[in-house]
C-alpha cells in the first residue's frame, strides 16, 4: 500500500505541476467577470432605474422561454414605467410599443443592457472572460463593450454581485441601478400579459 500511494501522489503532484507551467491563470478581470456572470445566471427578473431623456424611469426585465413562430426559444421583456414595452426573442422578433419618443428612439440594445437584462450581459462577460480579453477592471468596476456600446458593471465588494450598469453608446448616456429578484409565477404573468411574440 505504501508504494501505490506514493506513486498516487507523485502522478496527482505531477499533474498540479503540470497544470501550473502548460496553463495561464486567467486576469483577475476574467475572475471578476465570470462571478458576476454567474449572479446575472442565477436570476431571470431584474429590476432597475435609470435616467432617459432627463427623466426617471423605473424598468423589469424578465429573461424566460417564449412561444415565438411555431417554437419556444429564449428571449426578453422589458416593461418601464412609462408604458413602453420591448419583447426581444432572437433570432427574429424584436417589437417595441408604447412609451415616449425618447423610448422609441433609443436603440433595444442600450434599453436591455440599462434594464440590466441579465442573460444578455451574462453572456458577454462569459464570452470576454473565456477570451481573456476586452475586460478592464478598475476596482469593483469591470469595463466593456457590447456592439458599439460601452458599460460599466459596479460590483458588490466580495461578492461581486452587479448592482450598476453604465452604459454610453446609441447617442445614450445614462447609468442604472439594479436589483434582482426571485422569479414567481404573479411576476411571469404580470410581464408577459398581452405580448405580442410574433
Amino acid at each position: 500500500m505504501g508504494v501505490a500511494g506514493g506513486v498516487l501522489a507523485l502522478v496527482l503532484g505531477g499533474g498540479f505541476v503540470l497544470q501550473r507551467v502548460a496553463l495561464r491563470m486567467p486576469p483577475p478581470a476574467s475572475e471578476t467577470a465570470l462571478r458576476a456572470a454567474v449572479w446575472l445566471q442565477r436570476y431571470r427578473f431584474v429590476t432597475s432605474t435609470f435616467t432617459l431623456g432627463g427623466r426617471t424611469v423605473r424598468g423589469e426585465c424578465l429573461q424566460d422561454w417564449f412561444q415565438s413562430q411555431g417554437s419556444r426559444r429564449r428571449g426578453a421583456v422589458l416593461r418601464l414605467d412609462d408604458g413602453f414595452s420591448l419583447v426581444d426573442i432572437p433570432p427574429h422578433t424584436l417589437v417595441a410599443k408604447g412609451g415616449t419618443a425618447v423610448d422609441r428612439a433609443t436603440t433595444p440594445l442600450v434599453l436591455l443592457e440599462l434594464a440590466g437584462c441579465p442573460r444578455l450581459l451574462a453572456r458577454r462577460l462569459d464570452t470576454l472572460a473565456m477570451g481573456r480579453e476586452g475586460l478592464v477592471q478598475s476596482g469593483n468596476t469591470l469595463v466593456f463593450s457590447l456592439k458599439g456600446t460601452s458599460l460599466r458593471l459596479a460590483l458588490q465588494p466580495h461578492s461581486n454581485l452587479p448592482v450598476s450598469v453604465g452604459v454610453v453608446g446609441g447617442g445614450t448616456r445614462s447609468t442604472s441601478r439594479i436589483r434582482f429578484s426571485p422569479m414567481t409565477t404573479d411576476i411571469r404573468r404580470r410581464m408577459t400579459r398581452s405580448l405580442d411574440t410574433s
